[in-house]
């Protein structure tokens, strides 16, 4: 059992390679020159880097915001690695490198600079497409459009307290119309001050209860199983003392490569008849099927397209749930078009096919209680040495000896409970019944978990539109059953659980692990409160900043004039389910309740056979990841990198392997680079220019 266990959590076959983002991955391949200057001379965590992240944080978020929000021309935060913080350390690591030659002494080390990153990455988490952008286009939607949304206030909003919305009738026209310049904008601010601050205490609640349990895990993950965490691997690399990535050429040709065919794409948009490379870009392939039972791939659509910086990320996956995650691409419209020749989904079959929606939330469920219950002698462990008691108190484990490792322990054991504690309380305030409230956070949490692991293990993109807490909580209990009050309250919370693209619990530990690494220290010597106070800083700051420069652009552009990026729809996909529920109900749940079932018993099946056989190559991540809405968007790139690194490794060992990641890591440097370049002439032209992405 526990074997099948370890294989769900992602125990690699190809553990040759699966490491991949390791020391060596990290230094490229690379020996690293020495430092100029040591690097505990400069400090870990100093006051100089904690205020150029917040320099760096405030821009940060107002280049996100008027690139996704004012224009919708970059798109960058709903990817893995996020764009604009990678450009801006690498502003910084020139800069840096500037400094050095005049004064050695003055210039920043790898820890401030990584410092700067991760404050940098933060500000994106916040400022992103999937977290506080569509909480702006939701909080403003529901009193402006309810006198054209056939009966909403009647219906379901007078289950909800009016104070977590802005109400102003006038507010909302010129929220809404646009051309209000800040001076005015002022104006409205009481409007939206107590729903801002609402829904801000909440949310900063919630991301301190992912940083326990990102604390909580993180010895497991970064140091017990060793995970390769393989998005951190460019900034480590951009920042390693002495720069070997940025001597090698295997870089700079992968770089020059990713470049050149962004500026020439780039080019084009601007002058049409300049040649271009369109197949980078995503391409309808489904409209060539056009007989059935084939035509089910036109139906629900199948995308190519070769992304540089996708191929170079998807470099880094393990062999094994790299063709996982790509077959299980292919396999998912297979299963579309068996549906068509079995006609199941005809109108007459009934409403639910093709339960996507259900495979993918059981199939995430299992992840989940898959990696609690084999890390839940860790956990017990852990709780031990934060708690002792006397039986426990002679303990002969690490954990218990480490008195700093307990400290730690403590404080994300005692965060999650009061966490808790606060999340209920909300809860009741939303008009959620406790236990549905428990359920609800709890497939929260799982999802969350899930999510962060297979992101440490294999730097997947991770967009589960398909699975969210309030979908599944009807799925196993049914709309009848719940009752309006908490369908209501769950839907007010649909805005941070769309997507997870811009997830923040895989930033957060991947903060703590980048944190450590550029350190240098480990255990009782790394000033581990320290880091958890500069992560903290950054959340509260980026809210803060997040909060003006979506109020201040919104209002200038107007929600629905000239902010072509605005999410007003969002609030639509809030309570447009809602109102189906109450009015129709949920047909057929005991077949919805059969295919989560389902879901997650293929995780379960995939694991037992990789176990049983020594051949078997699906993982069952890649299962849950190639059903996902990600795919649809990267499945080819990840293919081609498949491909390239088999061919690699089977005919150029691991040597070769080490050798090349340098130029993968050159294709994401060098299209995020383009694509940020881009980004910032159509803020000075502005006007859309080309986008590296969709």
């Amino acid at each position: 059992m526990t074997v099948i266990l370890l294989s769900i959590t992602g125990a690699s076959k190809n553990t040759s390679e699966c490491d991949s983002g390791g020391e060596e991955t990290r230094k490229g391949g690379l020996a690293a020159a020495p430092s100029s200057e040591p690097e505990s001379r400069r400090g870990v965590f100093t006051l100089r880097s904690l205020l150029i992240g917040l320099a760096f944080t405030i821009a940060n978020v107002w280049w996100v915001t008027l690139v996704e929000v004012r224009y919708y021309i970059l798109d960058g935060s709903s990817l893995p690695l996020f764009v604009t913080p990678v450009f801006l350390l690498l502003l910084l690591v020139l800069a840096n490198g500037a400094l050095s030659r005049l004064s050695p002494r003055a210039a920043l080390g790898q820890a401030e600079m990584i410092t700067v990153y991760f404050m940098t990455v933060i500000s994106t988490v916040f400022a992103s497409h999937d977290l506080l952008q569509n909480f702006f286009g939701w909080v403003t939607h529901p009193f402006y459009f309810s006198k054209t949304e056939g009966g909403w206030q009647e219906m379901f909003l007078r289950y909800v307290p009016s104070s977590l919305f802005v109400t102003d009738p006038e507010t909302l026209e010129r929220w809404y119309r646009g051309n209000v310049p800040a001076g005015q904008a002022i104006r409205y601010a009481g409007h939206f001050l107590v729903p801002l601050a609402l829904w801000g205490a909440f949310f900063l609640t919630l991301v301190f209860m992912f940083l326990c349990a990102a604390v909580l895990f993180r010895k497991a993950w970064t140091e017990n199983e060793r995970l390769a965490f393989p998005i951190i691997q460019l900034p480590l690399a951009m920042t390693e003392p002495g720069a070997p990535l940025f001597k090698n050429r295997l870089m700079w040709t992968g770089f020059a490569i990713a470049f050149s065919i962004g500026l020439l794409n780039g080019i084009h948009e601007l002058y049409p008849t300049v040649p271009n490379a369109p197949w980078i870009k995503l391409f309808d392939i489904g409209q060539f099927f056009t007989t059935q039972p084939w035509e089910a791939i036109r139906t629900y659509g199948m995308h190519t397209n070769l992304y540089p910086f996708a191929i170079g990320l998807a470099y880094f996956i393990p062999l094994d749930l790299a063709f996982s995650c790509w077959f299980s691409y292919l396999l998912s419209r297979g299963y579309l078009v068996a549906g068509r020749a079995m006609a199941w989904d005809a109108p007459s079959a009934g409403q639910g096919w093709p339960f996507v929606k259900e495979l993918s939330a059981g199939s995430w469920l299992g992840l989940a209680a898959a990696i609690l219950w084999a890390n839940r002698k860790y956990l017990r462990r852990a709780f031990d040495a934060a708690f002792p008691s006397r039986d426990h108190g002679t303990a002969q484990d690490a954990d218990s000896a480490d008195p700093a490792e307990a400290r730690r322990y403590r404080f994300a054991f005692i965060g999650l409970f009061v966490g808790s504690l606060l999340l209920i309380g909300w809860s009741r305030y939303l008009g959620v019944h406790p236990l549905v409230a428990i359920g609800f956070f709890g497939i929260l949490f799982g999802l969350s978990l899930a999510i962060t692991r297979v992101r440490a293990e294999f730097g997947v993109p991770h967009e589960i539109f398909y699975a969210k807490p309030g979908d599944t909580m009807v799925i196993l209990f049914g709309p009848k059953a719940l009752g309006p009050e908490n369908l209501v309250g769950m839907q007010t919370m649909y805005w941070f659980n769309r997507g997870y693209r811009s997830h923040p619990m895989p930033n957060l530990l991947e903060s703590l692990k980048m944190g450590e690494e550029s350190s240098g220290l480990r255990g009782a010597a790394f000033p581990f409160m320290r880091l958890v106070g500069v992560i903290l800083i950054a959340c509260v700051a980026s809210l803060v900043a997040t909060y003006a420069a979506n109020y201040f652009v919104t209002f200038e552009a107007g929600g629905k004039s000239k902010a072509t990026g605005y999410k007003w729809w969002i609030g639509q996909e809030s309570f447009g389910p809602v109102q189906n529920w109450l009015r129709y109900g949920q047909p057929s749940h005991e077949k919805n309740l059969y295919f989560l079932a389902g879901g997650l018993g293929m995780v379960g099946l995939l694991a037992y056979l990789r176990t049983a056989f020594i051949w078997w190559p699906l993982h069952p991540a890649g299962f849950a990841l190639g059903i996902s809405y990600a795919m649809n968007y990267f499945w080819m790139c990840v293919f081609v990198a498949w491909l390239t690194k088999f061919v690699i490794i089977r005919y150029g060992g691991m040597k070769t392997h080490r050798q090349v990641i340098p130029f993968f890591l050159g294709l994401i440097l060098g299209d995020y680079t383009i694509g940020s370049l881009w980004s910032l002439l159509a803020l000075y032209l502005q006007t859309p220019t080309y986008r590296i992405y969709i």
